[in-house]
């Protein structure tokens, strides 16, 4: 049977992967956000390779996107994104129990919360035989696998399969299949520097240019699955929570010269880590929509070189606004 660890994997990422249906009955929201930022930064490091090296960098970025979320009309009694980690959880693994179950009883596979030796020796042969009627279909294990894994899961909570007595106040956005998403990233990162060459005991110049202007970038999943929220329908002041942030990250030119030689590359470009904590940690539970200005210290280089060491100082001036509002 699936072990307690890997269930708890499955659903902390299942539901970021889901996708349903719209209907008539299903409310819809558009989550936009705009973020925009300047940053200035210096950077002094001493590596085997590259010996003494030290540069300044600036950059300027944005990111935009909007997309889709929908949700039923049901209001459950708890938070998918409660800040309290057991009580979230509790509630994830719940909410995914009920969920295989009403799948596997619409296949005509009913299933009880496996909480005696037996039950979980039958419930887990239930699902060999169809993982085996699966046959090479990896997609169909995988979606099998993460059903009993959720019923698994449950057993930990006896209340997975009985009616919520609690009030009722909170509305789960999921992504749905036509999730109508858009984004656009436009960067440019210049970078001037000097390294000690040990070999050729000279100091090399170089400089790193890095720009991109993309819509709509590719990526191995729709952009709308990367968003879960919830909505306080009690809560006036801040009812949204936000799960795990995602900016998507563009395509764009680099272009490094060095002691007169130039490089050119297509790739993906970096995304300032520092700024996008702050953004998940400002959206974790934030007003309906806002804007917010704030001053990012930087401790990591721009370009997403990670370096042995060495030390940083500057900044990232970020603007961001949002909303999560509902469509007409």
């Amino acid at each position: 049977m699936p072990r307690i660890s890997h269930c708890r994997h499955l659903i902390c990422t299942a539901l970021l992967g889901a996708t349903f249906a719209s209907s008539a009955q299903t409310l819809e929201r558009e989550l936009s956000v705009v973020v925009e930022f300047d940053a200035e930064r210096n950077w002094t490091s001493q590596t085997e390779e590259r010996g003494n090296e030290h540069s300044t960098a600036s950059s300027t970025q944005r990111y935009e996107l909007k997309t889709r979320l929908q949700a039923e009309p049901t209001l459950y009694s708890r938070n998918l994104l409660d800040p309290d980690q057991e009580k979230r959880l509790r509630a994830k693994t719940i909410y995914l129990a009920r969920q295989a179950k009403q799948k596997l009883e619409a296949a005509g596979k009913p299933v009880v919360i496996p909480q005696t030796p037996k039950q979980k020796q039958d419930l887990a042969r239930q699902m060999q035989q169809e993982q085996f009627a699966c046959g090479g279909d990896a997609e169909c294990r995988r979606n099998t696998n993460t059903l009993y894994a959720a019923v698994f899961a449950a057993a930990q909570y006896p209340e997975a399969f009985a009616e919520d007595t609690g009030p009722k106040r909170y509305r789960y956005y999921e992504p749905a299949s036509d999730c109508n998403a858009y984004s656009r990233v436009t960067m440019e990162l210049n970078i001037e520097g000097e390294h000690y060459n040990k070999s050729e005991k000279e100091v090399v110049p170089f400089t790193e240019q890095r720009q991109a202007d993309t819509e709509n970038p590719s990526d191995d999943v729709p952009l709308c699955q990367r968003y879960l929220a919830v909505i306080d329908t009690q809560d006036e002041a801040q009812p949204l929570y936000l799960e795990n942030f995602y900016l998507p990250s563009a395509t764009g030119e680099t272009v490094l010269t060095e002691n007169g030689e130039t490089q050119r590359k297509t790739e993906r470009q970096p995304m300032a880590t520092n700024v996008l904590g702050w953004i998940n940690t400002q959206l974790k539970h934030a007003p309906e929509s806002g804007s917010l200005e704030e001053k990012i210290p930087l401790v990591q280089p721009l370009n997403g070189i990670s370096e042995v060491s060495g030390t940083s100082t500057g900044s990232a001036n970020v603007k961001m606004t949002w909303s999560f509002t509902p469509v007409e």
